[in-house]
């Protein structure tokens, strides 16, 4: 049964990061649009720059339950995820040599109706994506940007197994960096600041361990052929780029292609990454934007639908 109306999580003061539930109609498909009921999203740092009156969210999971009159590559009833890109012009140089996501006319998760924080949502099709048997809707959910975001480096640049590969930050992003990394082949280096999360680090795959704080241990650490950068703190670039003799490049998200061989790829690796799980309500998704704005999240939090109908 098609909803009349959205139950979304909007922001209610991006300041404070408070929410409310709010009623939102349910829009009129265009001919490539599908509506998804949601089963589970996942949080990210990039939720965050969402504004008030806006439902966040773009790593979410969630079945198909009616189709636009274009459709064609998807059906009712399958079970799909979605990310930050919604759409992009189709018609540009680099759409038609397959990378949507550095479009310049591309749209994100804000320019939707609504974002994953709800019940149903609205997206375009083609940037939609089939989430293997073998991998759980929870586990899948945060791949969709994070999982991408240090997937495509990988991809991209021609990392060839053996390589060494260092992870700097060991958190939503970075633990799931190792992850890839490990199963790509590479020998993984994580470069923390914090000395605790070495048995953390090695459990997910790393090889070495690094505290970027004690400048011997930098130093004397063996030449690097990649080093992916997860955190947003200011750094002194110096001496990690002393450690490559590459260059310096930047990476958002992935291909509609990409973003499907990642989610293969993860799928037969068993790369899943490390929750915390709440039901999708008000105080719980002020709860999750705490637990990240203050890093305490361990290492991706997933809210998951009351609403969601499974048959």
């Amino acid at each position: 049964m098609i909803p009349k109306q959205i139950e979304a999580y909007v922001i209610d003061d991006a300041s404070k990061q408070t929410f409310r539930k709010s009623q939102i109609d349910v829009p009129q498909l265009q001919p490539l649009d599908v509506l998804m009921n949601i089963e589970c999203c996942s949080v990210c740092h990039t939720d965050f720059y969402c504004p008030a009156g806006k439902a966040p969210g773009h790593e979410f999971i969630g079945k198909i339950v009616a189709i636009g009159s274009s459709v064609e590559k998807l059906k009712v009833g399958q079970r799909v995820g979605g990310g930050w890109q919604l759409g992009s012009c189709q018609n540009c140089d680099v759409c038609n040599d397959g990378k949507q996501n550095i479009c310049l006319k591309k749209t994100n998760f804000i320019n939707a109706p609504t974002g994953g924080f709800a019940d149903y949502v609205v997206w375009d099709s083609r940037f939609l994506y089939d989430i293997p048997e073998t991998m759980s809707s929870a586990d899948a959910a945060p791949l969709l940007c994070a999982g991408i975001t240090v997937y495509a480096p990988l991809a991209n640049h021609n990392v060839q197994p053996g390589s060494r590969v260092g992870i700097l930050g060991v958190g939503g992003l970075g633990h799931l960096g190792i992850k890839f990394a490990k199963a790509w082949g590479c020998r993984v280096v994580a470069l923390s600041t914090s000395s605790n999360k070495e048995k953390e680090a090695r459990a997910f795959g790393a090889d070495e361990f690094v505290v970027t704080k004690d400048a011997d241990q930098l130093k004397s650490l063996k030449p690097l052929d990649m080093i992916i950068n997860t955190v947003s703190a200011n750094l002194d670039y110096e001496s990690y780029i002393n450690l490559l003799s590459r260059s310096i490049v930047g990476s958002l998200v992935g291909s509609p292609i990409m973003m499907q061989k990642m989610l293969n790829f993860a799928g037969m690796h068993n790369i899943s990454p490390q929750l915390e799980i709440y039901p999708m309500d008000v105080d719980h998704c002020h709860t999750a934007f705490e637990r990240i704005d203050q890093n305490l999240a361990r290492y991706r939090i997933v809210l998951t639908n009351s609403n969601f109908k499974s048959d």
